[in-house]
């Protein structure tokens, strides 16, 4: 599975280096659109790199983590959009207007996922050249090597006649530290399993929910959090956070989200969370 991935982040990179420079015979206007694109692209990516940081530095747990990943992506898909979109001619067809919107946001997802699995697949500074992609590519292969290594060892550790809950626990983060669907439906797997073993762990529900989230299921997130919410050692803010990222983010519904994040910041005005919660309730705001 790497090996695609990361065919996918040199192509993005070397796409970036060596056609823009090409372009600039045709005109420098289209030139300068054109470096102008690649350098928003790669800030978009630097800041899926910083979400990804913050995650493994503990500042962002499984929540935050799902909704600032699920925003960098946006991001990082309008700007690859924005990207193919500069003239390739002189003419002032571009290459948007050729292509499946919803194409380019699913090749640009893919390429997001290769980046965060190390969290740094794109260099900080700078266009990157040939050295510092071949290091970058090299990293990405050591982490994911490193994470394989991790499932392959749980998965040994594994009893399946008494699974230990704790290795099914740190099976699923491992999965969870992946960026494919595949990982995510082995992420829900595993804590399905937890679940199972311990009705009442509500971190295992809410790590479930977040890869609902993040993987689209907003059905399978809905009735996570059903149960959640009648568990007794359910959270409250957690309960509303969630019920508002589900509203929003899978299910259309401004409305039940609206009511979900003004439960939240009622609850938790304090929480570190609620700036970005604010902000999504001005977006509901001016969705509405």
């Amino acid at each position: 599975m790497a090996e695609p991935l990361l065919l996918l982040v040199g192509a993005l990179v070397a796409g970036a280096v060596v056609l823009a420079p090409l372009r600039r015979p045709r005109g420098e206007d289209a030139a300068d659109d054109a470096a102008a694109a690649v350098i928003r692209h790669r800030v978009a990516l630097e800041a899926l790199r910083d979400v990804e940081t913050d995650r493994r530095a503990g500042s962002l747990d499984d929540a935050a983590y799902a909704v600032q990943l699920a925003e960098a992506e946006e991001r990082a898909a309008r700007t690859k959009a924005a990207l193919a979109a500069v003239p390739v001619d002189g003419t002032t067809e571009v290459a948007a207007a050729r292509h499946d919107p919803r194409r380019t946001a699913v090749i640009a997802a893919v390429v997001v996922a290769a980046v965060l699995i190390v969290g740094a697949a794109v260099p900080a500074t700078g266009i990157g050249n040939r050295t510092e992609t071949n290091q970058a590519l090299a990293d990405v292969q050591a982490v994911e090597r490193e994470r394989q290594a991790e499932i392959t060892r749980l998965l040994g550790e594994l009893d399946p006649q008494s699974p230990d809950p704790a290795v099914v626990s740190d099976l699923a983060d491992a999965y969870l530290a992946g960026s494919s669907r595949e990982d995510l439906v082995r992420a829900a797997a595993s804590l399905q399993l937890l679940i199972g073993l311990e009705p009442e762990r509500a971190d295992a529900y809410e790590r479930i929910m977040s890869a609902y989230l993040r993987a689209g299921d907003a059905a399978n997130a809905r009735s996570a959090h059903a149960s959640y919410a009648a568990l007794p050692s359910a959270d409250p803010v957690e309960e509303a956070f969630f019920d508002g990222l589900i509203a929003l983010r899978g299910e259309g519904d401004p409305d039940r989200a609206r009511a979900a994040f003004e439960r939240f910041l009622e609850a938790a005005p304090d929480d570190p969370r609620a700036g970005m919660i604010r902000a999504l309730l001005e977006d509901v705001a001016t969705e509405g």
